[in-house]
């Protein structure tokens, strides 16, 4: 008990600390809450820095210098030459306009006043030809070419080339050289690129030898352009297969070979003219090809035959560039017959005999080389298809006369046993016809009392059928057809031995 009374005080002074405590805490939260409400309220009525700042004044700009351009560095520099590169087409474009420099507030902002349009200064590099200050020609096409007035250029210096230009002729071989130069530049401006470098060939012709490197650059970069602008051309084209495109590519290739020639230590033009001969040879085919399915046989032969005589012709399309050689004779008579036929369908008879000889004629102008036997075979067979279906239709028609000329043209040709003796039957056909016409006016002149007219007449049909023995018949074929000539000189009373 008395333990239990003396632990009683103890716990209960000990709560008690703990409510104080806390109560101690609200209290301060309260004063610290109350004091940031009083300087926030203070802040509102008094502030410490101006809610809008003063900006600063930007330092005054330093324009940057002007730089000098190329010409005027290159008119004080003596003795030395320009080569003007082509400008750009199109007058002089401004600048844009800047906006002035900021100045400092304390000082009244001036009006801002505009900015003159600068034309921009041409690119100039060098040459080993003079331009000087003394009015000289090629000072003088120099300015103009950078007034961009071409047509002046040109007028000038070709009077200075050429006759005496009171004064202003070139000085000496560099200046020459120089104003050749620079009449290239203005024609090749113009769009006369083969005048430019007809021009250029004169300059270097022109220079004194340690300058004439510098104008065959000049010359391989002409032409690496002109070639580059020609290829671009040919990819753009409609037509890939057109004789126009292998035109273009072909004039690519020209003038990189000119190029090459003029610079032929630079790797990247031989590069251009490899790759642009690559594309040509293929483009050539397809050319070809296309006017053959266009049925253009003449055409096609005229590019098959510049290919093959072009000495860059790789010959490993030897073969099949003369395959198509001779399948355009081929595809041509095979057109003539087919004209033949359908003249032959439309009854115009003397149209479709006129087509196949002129097929024929055609087919007596090749060589032996030319077309392969294979070749040879259809184009055979082709000819006295038609020359046979003529002589039918004249036989059919009782034109006995009339079909022997086709009948014997299709005789001509070898085209197998069966095929021949067809033709020989229709021959002997036509010939019996012929035979038996002649032999009903012989006998009307000799019952009219005429028996040497009649005697003429038989010797004439005689001889037809002794000149068809000769060409091709045999005596056999026309046994029974010499027999009854035989009895017609009989009653005549001149037997034929």
């Amino acid at each position: 008990m008395i333990a239990e009374g003396l632990h009683a005080p103890t716990g209960s002074a000990a709560r008690i600390a703990a409510v104080l405590s806390e109560e101690a805490l609200i209290v301060l939260v309260a004063f610290g809450a109350c004091g940031l409400l009083v300087l926030g309220t203070l802040e509102l009525l008094w502030p410490t820095r101006p809610r809008h700042p003063v900006r600063r004044a930007a330092p005054p700009h330093q324009p940057r210098p002007h730089r000098q351009s190329a010409l005027a560095r290159h008119t004080r520099e003596r003795g030395r030459g320009a080569y003007v590169r082509r400008p750009v087409e199109g007058p002089p474009s401004s600048p844009p306009a800047l906006a002035p420099a900021p100045l400092p507030t304390a000082e009244p902002l001036p009006a801002p006043q505009p900015l003159e349009a600068v034309a921009p200064a041409p690119v100039v590099t060098e040459t080993p030809a003079a331009v000087g200050d003394d009015g000289s020609v090629v000072e003088a096409c120099f300015a103009l070419y950078q007034a961009q007035r071409y047509d002046d250029v040109v007028g000038l210096a070709a009077h200075a080339l050429g006759t005496d230009a009171g004064g202003r002729r070139p000085a000496d071989a560099q200046e020459t050289a120089a104003l050749w130069s620079v009449l290239a530049l203005a024609r090749q401006a113009l769009g006369a690129d083969a005048d430019a470098l007809a021009a250029l060939e004169a300059a270097i012709a022109a220079a004194p030898v340690g300058d004439r490197a510098i104008y065959e650059r000049q010359l391989a970069s002409l032409a690496e352009s002109v070639a580059q602008g020609l290829l671009a051309e040919a990819d753009r084209h409609t037509g890939p297969d057109s004789e126009e495109c292998l035109t273009t590519i072909r004039s690519a290739v020209t003038w990189l070979e000119r190029g090459v020639a003029a610079a032929p230590n630079d790797a990247g033009l031989a590069d251009l003219a490899v790759a642009a001969q690559a594309r040509l040879w293929p483009a050539w085919e397809r050319t070809v090809m296309a006017l053959v399915q266009r049925q253009e046989y003449r055409a096609a032969r005229r590019l098959l035959r510049d290919a093959l005589a072009d000495p860059r012709f790789p010959p490993g399309r030897d073969a099949s560039f003369r395959e198509l050689f001779s399948g355009t004779f081929s595809g041509e008579i095979g057109q003539l017959t087919a004209q033949a036929i359908r003249s032959m369908q439309e009854a115009r008879e003397s149209d479709a005999l006129a087509s196949l000889q002129r097929a024929e004629a055609l087919l007596g102008t090749l060589n032996e080389d030319v077309l392969p036997p294979t070749r040879r075979q259809e184009v055979d067979r082709r000819l006295w298809w038609g020359y046979n279906k003529l002589g039918v239709r004249r036989v059919e028609a009782g034109e006995h006369e009339e079909a022997l000329e086709p009948l014997f043209h299709a005789l001509d040709y070898d085209v197998g046993p069966e095929r021949r003796q067809e033709t020989v039957a229709l021959l002997v056909r036509a010939l019996e016809g012929v035979v038996d016409a002649r032999s009903l006016t012989i006998r009307e002149l000799a019952e009219a009392g005429d028996g040497e007219a009649a005697i003429v007449q038989c010797d004439k049909l005689w001889s037809r059928l002794r000149s068809a023995t000769e060409m091709g018949l045999r005596q056999d074929d026309l046994a029974a057809t010499f027999a009854r000539v035989q009895r017609l000189f009989e009653t005549l009373g001149r037997p034929r031995h």
